[in-house]
């Protein structure tokens, strides 16, 4: 199994990042643009750096393989790295400083793990509060290694349906998910683990703790 790290360019939270890359092991690493600036400021020399390079000029180094592509372009460099990993055969993919103040940017990151669920490649947007995924038909999430307090699920097509949900302190029965209801919002796991499960669409999961945690 492959395992993919992509630092992104989006807001850099320095401590958490160094934590977290000590704590997780990756077989590849892509920095996008920005991100290879984070790279070096964690200490990571990455396999692989791509972008346009319009917030960060990238020097050549060397065992570093270096893409570069023109400021007017079809897709973000996030997109680019995404595609890069997948391209090189990763199982997983996590996106690492793809949050921050461009919401815009944000949502484009999220497209990308409808992308990766698309390809049936498991994806994460990962920040100090949140740990996202986009799932087809189902997923468990284990209590004892959940991100935060609490798990939001929320339909990224138009409806999700036939969602079932048990070990929740909220359970579902065969229910319908629409984007125009906030239903999925802050529930808890409430055993040892919650179990997601439904006939189609695509779903965000959201595991997320306050701030102040």
């Amino acid at each position: 199994m492959k395992n993919s790290l992509i630092i992104t360019g989006g807001m850099f939270y320095e401590s958490f990042a160094c934590r977290f890359c000590r704590e997780h092991s990756f077989d590849v690493v892509i920095a996008a643009d920005r991100g290879a600036a984070y790279a070096d400021a964690l200490g990571i020399r990455p396999d692989y750096v791509l972008g346009d390079f319009d917030s960060f000029d990238r020097k050549p180094e060397a065992r570093v393989e270096i893409d570069r592509f023109p400021a007017a372009k079809d897709a973000t460099d996030t997109e680019l790295a995404v595609g890069k990993a997948i391209a090189l055969g990763s199982d997983s993919i996590t996106i690492l400083c793809g949050g921050g103040a461009r919401m815009d940017h944000f949502l484009a990151n999220v497209g990308m793990l409808a992308l990766c669920c698309e390809r049936g490649v498991r994806a994460f947007l990962i920040d100090p509060w949140n740990r996202i995924r986009m799932v087809r038909k189902e997923c468990v999430i284990r209590k004892e290694e959940q991100y935060g307090a609490y798990v939001s699920l929320l339909p990224y097509s138009e409806r999700v349906t036939g969602i079932t949900l048990d070990g929740f302190r909220y359970p579902l029965r065969n229910a319908v998910l629409d984007r125009k209801t906030s239903l999925g919002v802050s529930n808890e796991i409430a055993g040892e683990a919650g179990s997601v499960r439904f006939d189609d669409g695509l779903l965000l999961v959201i595991e997320s703790k306050d701030g102040d945690e």
